[in-house]
């Protein structure tokens, strides 16, 4: 059985933005300054509980868990029978989101999936409830259906359990609908969903406390009304190795292993369920009232309520299909989300391995989303800053700028993949909407307005981007831009020629001099025809001089 580990990271937060008027301008930005690979948050709104992970993407491209946490909101305790989610339930369950939310900010996560199975999708206001996510949370609710729920289980048991026996039955019993996965390592063979959750049998039919005799017997011949047909199915098939997952299955175990006097808690779950012992903890708990199952070892009291259900949709599959034991993994729904995107998002998998600093990598990405010549694009980076670093008498701008005029210079030209005529405002208009993650909004404005003037005219009044910002803004992105439309210069070939710039100061003048491997006429043409801005914001004249690179000095 694999069992995850959290590792408690501490919160990161955001810098208050300046006041206006401010007589040092300086960028807001979060703190997020960390090295570390793609981080992806996987949040499970199901029908009893919610289940969070958080991993991130390792070197060997699979990924570690560094957090992992659930809370029973019963979201879909009064609604399965009635269709209707109340609204203390509404108001609980956004509550414990809000908080994972908080958690994900704090592990500074890449990407945060929110999947919503079927008390939400059978519910009247379902919609009301991604609304509500939506407007108070910020956070996008998916929901999903029976198919892919149990589409994303195999995934996620697929990972953990060694099929080496062939065929394998995996079956998670959730609140609201229970899953029937037949599978093998290389495919899933069947995906059925039946909803015999839980919450939903007992709300159907224990209703008393403890519950009736004639309302367990009602139970079980519901239970095999409607899995008959497909567990003949099942049995043709022949599996030969029988998987449990999910909270049912887990405190199942737990009480199983608490019958030999082992420990039994949430943060250890036994890895087999026998049919004796599971014998045995049936006949017991199915004669209690709800107050004596809460003080049952192994069963987390929050499950009392319906674990009578869960226990005779699990013995009827023990009697049905002769099982012997059922095996318990731990990964669930939540993982295969993290498995999905993973597959889905490969590019940017692999970029966070290439990568450790997220705010380089989300520019990377967008760059390679956009086709760009990584080649150039690094290449003018390059050159910007050395420029940059040589002119900081003469710019004087604070350090961080550096990092930003580095990104509008690694995107100054992803307009092509719109088209070539007015590719600097393709690029302006791609990296304001490229869904840039890291970035305040303020420094998407300042990359994409610098990254704007790479060419063509100078930042004029009528230009509405250039003018929508504060004239501190306004300040530094006229000396930003400047220093790139030099840099790309200086690469108009696109073929790395000038490997290096060093500049002095001589009175009014600043002196380029242009470290070339191959013939340098058409980069001095280019920054000639470019030098205009540059003179006008230093209020200097700017002199190119060419020298050769020696061959010994060009690897």
């Amino acid at each position: 059985m694999v069992k995850s580990r959290g590792i408690i990271k501490a919160a990161a937060s955001s810098a208050p933005p300046p006041r206006a008027g401010a007589a040092a301008y300086r960028p807001q930005r979060p703190r997020n300054r960390t090295p570390h690979g793609l981080r992806l948050c996987a949040i499970d709104i199901g029908t009893n509980s919610l289940h969070m992970v958080i991993v991130e993407v390792t070197a060997a491209l699979a990924f570690r868990t560094l957090s992992s946490q659930k809370e029973l909101t019963q979201l879909g305790r009064e609604s399965l029978v009635k269709h209707v989610l109340t609204r203390p339930a509404m108001s609980h369950t956004l509550s414990v989101l809000g908080r994972y939310l908080k958690v994900a900010q704090s592990f500074e996560c890449d990407q945060i999936l929110a999947y919503a199975t079927s008390a939400v999708r059978e519910s009247t206001n379902g919609g009301d409830f991604i609304q509500l996510a939506k407007e108070q949370l910020g956070l996008d609710v998916r929901i999903i259906s029976s198919q892919e729920e149990a589409r994303l289980i195999y995934l996620a048991v697929r990972q953990a359990i060694n099929f080496e026996l062939g065929a394998a039955l995996v079956v998670d019993i959730g609140g609201g609908s229970a899953e029937f996965i037949l599978a093998n390592y290389d495919k899933p063979l069947m995906l059925e969903s039946r909803k015999l959750g839980a919450s939903r049998l007992t709300q159907e039919f224990l209703v008393d406390d403890p519950p009736t005799k004639p309302q367990i017997k009602s139970v079980r011949k519901h239970i095999r009304q409607i899995l008959s047909p497909l567990l003949r199915r099942i049995a043709k098939l022949g599996p030969l190795q029988f998987v449990g997952t999910s909270g049912t299955m887990e405190n199942i175990a737990s009480m199983c292993a608490a019958l030999h006097g082992q420990e039994a808690s949430r943060d250890r779950i036994a890895g087999v369920i026998t049919r004796e012992d599971f014998d045995l903890i049936y006949r017991r708990i199915s004669r209690m009232s709800l107050r004596q199952r809460q003080g049952v070892p192994g069963l987390d009291p929050a499950r009392a309520f319906q674990i009578v259900a869960g226990c005779a949709l699990v013995a009827y599959l023990f009697e049905q299909l002769e099982i012997s034991k059922i095996e318990i993994c731990d990964r669930a729904m939540r993982e295969g989300m993290i498995i999905d995107y993973m597959q889905t998002h490969w590019p940017r998998v692999r970029l966070s391995v290439e990568i450790m600093e997220p705010r380089r990598r989300n520019i990377v990405e967008l760059g390679r989303r956009c086709n760009f010549d990584e080649a150039h694009a690094n290449h003018v980076a390059t050159l910007a800053l050395q420029i940059f670093d040589q002119l900081g008498r003469v710019h004087r701008l604070d350090r961080r700028y550096r990092e930003l005029l580095e990104y509008a210079a690694m995107l100054h030209d992803i307009g092509w993949h719109i088209g070539h005529t007015g590719h600097h405002k393709h690029s302006w208009y791609l990296i304001k909407n490229g869904d840039l993650e890291g970035f305040s909004p303020q420094e998407i404005d300042l990359i994409a307005v610098t990254a704007r003037y790479h060419r063509r005219s100078m930042p004029k009044k009528s230009h509405e981007p250039y003018m929508a910002l504060r004239l501190e803004e306004r300040v530094v992105i006229d000396k930003l831009a400047a220093i790139l439309r030099i840099a790309e210069a200086l690469d108009r070939g696109h073929y790395q020629g000038v490997r290096r710039v060093r500049i002095s100061r001589q009175r009014n003048a600043v002196h380029f001099g242009i470290y070339f491997k191959s013939d340098p006429e058409l980069e001095l043409w280019a920054a000639r025809q470019k030098v205009d801005m540059l003179q006008k914001v230093f209020h200097c004249a700017v002199i190119f001089n060419a020298r050769e690179v020696s061959r010994s000095s060009r690897h």
